[in-house]
């Protein structure tokens, strides 16, 4: 039996005011700040209204009733306007917060962690002689009645002539290319007469190997074996390397103690000048028939061993009569795994499970790049430069086709750095897609470049010299390349926002303007669903019973027996 004082439960008339109590309620004893007195209906606005009115009509002089009243009413405008202000002002935030995470998940941050010079490979060096034919061999062809040949030193010297060979003669067969390049062109062993790797005399022929760029035929040092699939170019080339020991490496590979120190990639022991490469090179000044540029000397770049030189962009000059110190400095950036789940689009970089290449075995920007330019050549021109990744039956591209060729290098450099569409300005169909975002893991050399004259007069060092004198100082170029530290810094790309700081960075700002929390959540949940839920079913309940007295207080004062009333 309930006691004396206890109060009667008002239940609502219908579902309608059930749900607005229930909001009530949780107005009341929420825990966000602000909602309680929003939900503050204790003075209705309807008398409000009416109270007002009356102080006016019956000329009350005595305003402290319109006064309480305005008050009342304009506090709860005021709080709802400002939970309003609230909310707007965590969902700008917020928003802001969020769009830095969907548009620029990706922090690069310096790693606290150096990197040894024993952890990662000593550049490759690809050195190239400007010459592009000796002169003695192109007098011979000059003078002689082969005109295919003839073409070939027209096209690589770049001369007007009017001789045209049509392609159906072999101008555009690779083999007959590659033969007059070996014909034409300076020997490693030739350019490359006394090397020293690691403080130790060695064989210039055994760490330097031909390979074809886009300078013609020039000498690399320190190049991955497996760097193309196709190794048409490689075989003909007769590539051999001093050690038998290779690493497949890759910008993701890490070096550890079972590998052998002189496994290719080779790495460097130590810093400094007494562990440089030295090179001694014969430039042949007297053998100059027609140079890329308009100076005499090499040609040289330092690169990652798993990608193909660009010696025409990219490389610096040596000249002869001079001894060159390089200082490599290397730049390294590794990823961490948790941005896998980033798409590429976004992060702008790729891992190497995620973009394969078609020619080459290992993906780089610089590869990805040069494979988009061979097939947007060959489909532009139907032909390739001889130095791209050619199959058998491509067509190698002739003097003819430089032309062509060129606009297809200008519409690829346009693609790839400018927003416009170069379609309109080159009056093409079909602009290449590269897609060509750097590598995740990757591996690049600056390099810091100091020179100075050699002098026949001095006291040259037996190993270093060459002929007489004047031919010394005309023709041989010294050049050091080396590193100058032991350990150098790396960086890191990481999530700027993981799942983790979004929560409480989003969790900081929704309780800084609402003092919203995980709770606030529960509370919302609990009076939308069971709390809500709960007093429908008592009020459903309390309306049943109630139309249950009511029929049999009818049935009782009428005197009407109904067969299912109790």
């Amino acid at each position: 039996m309930s006691s004396r004082n206890e109060k009667p439960v008002q239940l609502p008339m219908d579902r309608t005011l059930v749900v607005k109590d229930t909001f009530k309620q949780y107005c009341e004893q929420c825990t966000i700040h602000g909602l309680k007195y929003v939900g503050d209906t204790s003075l209705p606005y309807v008398e409000r209204y009416n109270d007002r009115l009356l102080c006016k009509k019956n000329n009350n002089k005595d305003d402290r009733l319109f006064t309480r009243t305005c008050n009342v009413c304009f506090s709860r405008v005021f709080w709802v306007l400002s939970f309003i202000i609230a909310i707007a002002g965590a969902a700008y935030f917020i928003w802001h917060l969020y769009s830095k995470f969907a548009l620029t998940p990706i922090i690069i941050s310096r790693s606290s962690e150096s990197v040894s010079i024993d952890q990662f490979p000593f550049p490759a060096v690809t050195v190239c002689n400007m010459n592009n034919a000796r002169k003695s061999v192109a007098e011979e062809i000059r003078k002689g009645n082969d005109p295919l040949r003839q073409f070939f030193l027209d096209d690589i010297c770049d001369t007007k002539t009017t001789s045209q060979v049509p392609v159906t003669e072999g101008s555009g067969d690779w083999d007959n290319i590659y033969a007059f390049l070996l014909s034409v062109s300076q020997n490693c062993s030739e350019m490359l007469y006394h090397c020293k790797w690691h403080g130790n005399t060695t064989n210039c022929t055994d760490i330097f190997n031909p390979v074809l760029t886009d300078e013609g035929l020039c000498c690399r040092f320190n190049s991955n074996v497996q760097l193309m699939f196709i190794r048409r170019v490689w075989e003909n080339l007769q590539i051999s390397y001093a050690s038998d020991n290779h690493i497949d490496w890759n910008p993701e590979y890490k070096f550890t103690d079972a590998d052998p120190s002189n496994a290719i990639p080779w790495r460097a022991y130590g810093s400094g000048l007494n562990y440089a490469l030295s090179l001694t090179m014969d430039v042949e000044v007297d053998e100059y028939y027609c140079s890329s540029t308009a100076s005499v000397g090499f040609k040289m770049l330092l690169h990652s061993p798993v990608e193909t030189p660009q010696m025409t962009d990219f490389a610096f000059t040596l000249s002869p009569g001079k001894e060159t110190r390089v200082i490599i400095t290397p730049h390294i950036t590794d990823a961490d795994k948790s941005i896998m789940k980033i798409p590429p689009k976004t992060r702008h970089c790729y891992f190497l499970s995620e973009k394969q290449l078609r020619y080459y075995t290992t993906y780089t920007q610089r590869n990805c790049v040069l494979e988009c330019e061979a097939n947007f050549t060959l489909k532009y021109c139907q032909c390739m430069q001889y130095y791209m990744p050619v199959s058998n039956d491509t067509r190698i591209c002739g003097k003819l086709d430089d032309e062509c060729a060129s606009t297809a290098r200008k519409i690829m450099k346009t693609k790839l750095y400018e927003e416009d569409d170069p379609r309109s300005a080159f009056n093409v169909t079909e602009a290449p897609s590269c897609k060509c975002y750097p590598g995740c893991n990757e591996i690049n050399y600056s390099t810091e470049i100091s020179q100075s004259m050699l002098m026949a007069t001095f006291e040259i060092p037996e190993e270093y010299f060459k002929n007489d004198g004047p031919y010394f100082e005309r023709n041989i170029a010294i050049v050091h390349i080396f590193f100058v530290d032991s350990s150098y810094m790396k960086y890191t790309k990481n999530e700027l926002y993981g799942f983790a700081e979004l929560l409480s960075n989003t969790g900081g700002l929704l309780g800084l303007f609402m003092g919203f929390s995980i709770l606030s959540v529960v509370e919302i949940c609990y009076y939308c669903t069971l709390r809500l839920w709960r007093r429908i079913w008592d009020y459903k309940t309390t309306r049943d019973k109630k139309n249950q007295l009511i029929v049999k207080s009818f049935a009782k004062k009428n005197g009407v027996i109904y067969p299912f009333a109790q």
